[in-house]
């Protein structure tokens, strides 16, 4: 049977972890590299293009609307770019660190143009795709 961490030890990787988000967001991937292995892996990757699938999946009919309410009129004009970021995550080249935390802030973020009707949709899924990039 496996042991519970304590809660402390929980609670300072997940700050840890937004501490190194934080640097990776501003350039320096450098800085922490076992976050940017984290978010670079291939168990992230398939997690966030999952994720991505359930929403172009869901524009595209083919499934159910999940919990979160899209912006499926602004979205739909843009369902290649979707695509491609979904594409790009599951294609086994390098990713950046910053790119895979604008893909999670894509998923996730209220403000992102998945879910709020004031985005501009085109420029954010073209800055998300720039930044899984490698350099």
């Amino acid at each position: 049977m496996a042991v519970a961490a304590h809660p402390r030890a929980w609670l300072e990787r997940r700050r840890a972890r937004r501490q190194a988000d934080y640097w990776i967001a501003h350039g320096f991937e450098s800085r922490c590299p076992w976050r940017v292995d984290e978010l670079t892996s291939a168990g992230e990757r398939k997690a966030c293009a999952r994720s991505l699938a359930q929403v172009v999946g869901e524009l595209h009919g083919r499934k159910l609307p999940g919990a979160a309410p899209l912006q499926r009129a602004a979205l739909c004009p843009w369902l290649e770019l979707l695509e491609r970021i979904h594409r790009r995550l599951l294609d086994g080249q390098p990713v950046t660190g910053i790119g895979m935390l604008a893909v999670q802030t894509l998923l996730t973020s209220p403000d992102s143009c998945l879910y709020s009707p004031t985005v501009d949709v085109e420029g954010e899924l073209l800055r998300v795709l720039t930044k899984l990039e490698a350099r």
